[in-house]
């Protein structure tokens, strides 16, 4: 089974709010929490950097990084540290894997429930992973 649903965010400084909101907008439409966030790579690089910049917004994204990297802020600091990037978003009963899509447009995302993802079509890859995840405000 697969439900989705597009939106668009309105400011970049608001993404947690409006996707938090986004979330429950979708949940009242299917009764389900969506378990995918697909975006454009501009569209998450933007969340990266607000998230990375701005502690207060990333109260439920959880970054990938280099398992050498103990903590948020050494993260941050690390010279050694290649790429921090957010590889999914909880809050609630819904957890979000982030995912690319790269046909969407600046700012669009798309929430998507899909019970048996699969990774295989063209259009959608998830976001690299690594198995050190860490929570962004850890």
């Amino acid at each position: 089974m697969r439900h989705e649903k597009t939106y668009e965010f309105e400011k970049w400084n608001e993404w947690d709010h409006f996707l938090s909101s986004a979330i429950e907008d979708f949940h009242q439409v299917y009764m389900l929490y969506p378990n995918i966030f697909l975006a454009n790579e501009f569209t998450h690089s933007q969340i990266d950097f607000i998230t990375t910049n701005n502690q207060e917004k990333n109260d439920n994204a959880h970054l990938i990084v280099d398992e050498k990297i103990g903590n948020y802020l050494e993260a941050l600091t690390s010279e050694e540290t290649e790429e921090v990037c957010l590889s999914s978003y909880k809050k609630g009963n819904c957890e979000l894997d982030f995912a690319f899509n790269h046909e969407l447009a600046d700012k669009e995302f798309v929430l998507l429930y899909d019970d048996e993802p699969d990774w295989g079509d063209a259009d959608e890859s998830p976001v690299p992973d690594i198995e050190g995840k860490i929570p962004v405000n850890a």
